[in-house]
């Protein structure tokens, strides 16, 4: 055999393979959310309630995350959710940011497997 033939046998397979199992980013593991006011003042938190307001729902902390801003395609490569872009309809593909808060309230739109998904969270 030739050196070219060897060649060609070892890298095809390689570059086969590749292609047909992309890469997948890597899973950030979720912080724990404090469920004490004087845990969640420690660890930089604002005891608060989250959401709609009503007589007596219980308060919550609004931890914020160390990698807000990161680009994404999927909550699970955030600390808190993979927020879409502005302007961007549910369910097309787009690349999101990560969120600044580990819980987010309200009318959101995520990047779950590179797709656009409209949420409404209270």
């Amino acid at each position: 055999m030739t050196f070219l033939r060897v060649l060609v046998l070892i890298i095809a397979p390689l570059i086969v393979s590749a292609c047909a199992n992309p890469r997948l980013a890597a899973t950030v593991a979720k912080p724990a959310v404090p469920q004490t006011a004087a845990e969640c003042g420690a660890r930089g938190g604002n005891w608060t309630t989250l959401g709609l307001s009503y007589p007596g729902k219980p308060k919550v902390c609004d931890l914020k995350t160390t990698d807000s801003g990161k680009v994404c395609s999927d909550s699970s490569e955030c600390q808190g959710s993979c927020l879409a872009p502005e302007r961007v309809v549910s369910g097309i593909h787009a690349v999101g940011t990560c969120s600044a808060h580990v819980s987010n309230f309200g009318n959101i739109r995520l990047v779950e497997h590179g797709k656009v998904e409209s949420l409404n969270v209270e």
